[in-house]
């Protein structure tokens, strides 16, 4: 349907658009029947046949024919030619004089007459009622009309007086108010009318329906969060893909918030369990190592005391990782930029990404990074990490991009890989403490990352598919009060 192509705003302006012509053409209309009333028509010829009369009047006058004493025939032919100078300004429009001495009508023409012969006669049919409209105008000395209304037409005549010597008449024939033309621009006024009626209707009924599917598509929404509103045509289908797209985010808002409250729940409980245990650890270390020097002073060198103090360091080492978790252990802030963060980490793991044949690419910012209050180690160690686990994911000769950017309020560091991807439930678990999907793995370095993170007010966004997952920080950033000089993290 042709109305689909459109969207509703291009449709009500269209509409506009027909409904102001279509307005013009009734005003138009209107005025047209107006004018062509019988009596306006009457009105307007009377108007111009009194405007006649004076011109004949004037012109008499002037001639001082009414000063001489000449014959019928020689006065007949004057009043003529000043009839035809008098009316020839007068389409349609016939007349002549009134002589009261010989009771006779005088000087007949009919200049805009339009046929191949002049015609000179004074039209029979009407002749007797000439006569008499002249001789009242001559007897009271007043202006006097009449109107006929023959079958085919309608007569308006006028005569006018010529003191003490006779009367000037003009008379007009206008057909009857008959014309096509105003049915004609009626009909198309309807038409148009019919047309604006039926698209409006069509209008409100793809607006009923698409608000009904809105509803429905809510109502599912509302049970099920997995719902999507389906495709719905013009503005409809733009406010769908509105919420579609409020939705996917707010479940993704949800799903992380989740995340952060349990991961903030476990790292309460892994931060106060490390506490009590460095103490113990601390004790034992000194005491192995009390008990080494003895035995080497009495050199008994059988006992594995320099393995128990290795597994003695690597948990003190899993010990101080795991007091990340501690609020109280945080870094102090330092003006840096992320993009120095992240070439810093990069050139920290050249080397084993050559060992292992992976090519390590940059992909710089399009524009300059700035300089804001950052904890540059933690953040160190988050893209430290997320490169070292991008690195053991790839294949052999393979690569990993990492790059820098901005996005919508965020400053963005990314790390991508082309290993074989996450599934969706390691997508849920990798943020869980002690969770690992390599068998050597704590399961810690991607929990003190986003722990590392939400220190930050920032998050880590996941993206895996089979030959791509990609490992995105995002530290919020307000460009224009840093471009105002009043950046609130320097």
């Amino acid at each position: 349907m042709i109305l689909r192509r459109w969207t509703l705003g291009q449709q009500l302006t269209i509409l506009t658009v027909l409904f102001l012509g279509f307005s013009g053409l009734a005003l138009g209309l209107v005025v047209q029947v107006f004018e062509s009333l019988e009596g306006t028509v009457i009105a307007r010829n009377q108007r111009e046949l009194a405007s006649a009369n004076t011109r004949l009047i004037q012109l008499f006058w002037e001639s001082q024919l009414n000063r001489t004493q000449i014959p019928d025939e020689r006065l007949n032919k004057s009043l003529e030619d000043l009839s035809t100078e008098a009316l020839v300004n007068f389409p349609r429009v016939e007349g002549g004089f009134y002589l009261l001495q010989r009771d006779r009508l005088l000087g007949y023409a009919f200049p805009t007459h339009g046929g191949p012969v002049p015609k000179t006669d004074i039209p029979p049919a009407e002749r007797d009622a000439i006569v008499q409209l002249t001789r009242q105008a001559t007897s009271q000395g007043l202006p006097q009309e009449l109107i006929l209304r023959p079958k085919l037409d309608i007569l308006v005549l006028r005569a006018d007086p010529l003191p003490l010597w006779g009367a000037v008449w003009t008379m007009k024939r206008m057909p009857r108010p008959e014309n096509g033309q105003p049915k004609i621009l009626s009909g198309l006024i309807l038409l148009g009318i019919l047309i604006i009626g039926v698209w409006t209707f069509a209008i409100a009924a793809q607006l009923q329906r698409g608000v009904q599917r809105l509803q429905l598509s809510l109502k599912a929404m509302e049970a099920n969060p997995l719902e999507q509103i389906p495709p719905l045509p013009a503005e409809m289908g733009l406010l769908g893909t509105a919420i579609n797209t409020m939705q996917s985010r707010r479940q993704d808002l949800e799903q992380r918030l989740r995340r952060v409250e349990r991961l903030a729940s476990l790292g309460q409980l892994v931060a106060g369990v490390a506490h009590e245990v460095r103490n113990p650890l601390a004790s034992m270390r000194l005491n192995l190592q009390y008990t080494e020097r003895q035995l080497q002073k009495q050199e008994i060198t059988h006992l594995p005391i320099a393995s128990l103090l290795e597994q003695v360091e690597r948990l003190e080492s899993l010990v101080q990782r795991l007091l990340y978790f501690d609020h109280n252990q945080q870094e102090i802030p330092t003006p840096t930029s992320l993009e120095a963060i992240a070439q810093e980490s990069m050139a920290l793991l050249r080397l084993q990404a050559d060992e292992r044949g992976i090519a390590l690419i940059y992909h710089p910012p399009t524009q300059p990074f700035p300089e804001i209050l950052l904890r540059r180690r933690e953040l160190g160690q988050v893209l430290v990490n997320l490169i070292l686990n991008a690195i053991q994911a790839s294949p052999e000769a393979g690569q990993v991009t990492v790059g820098v950017g901005r996005d919508e309020g965020y400053l963005v560091a990314w790390v991508e890989d082309r290993g074989q991807g996450l599934s969706a439930a390691e997508k849920e678990q990798i943020f869980v403490p002690f969770y690992s999907t390599k068998p050597e793995g704590t399961g810690l370095g991607l929990a003190i990352s986003h722990e590392i993170m939400t220190r930050h007010a920032g998050y880590i966004d996941v993206q895996s598919q089979p030959g791509c997952t990609r490992f995105s920080i995002y530290l919020p950033w307000d460009e224009d009060i840093r471009c105002n000089g009043q950046n609130s993290d320097r």
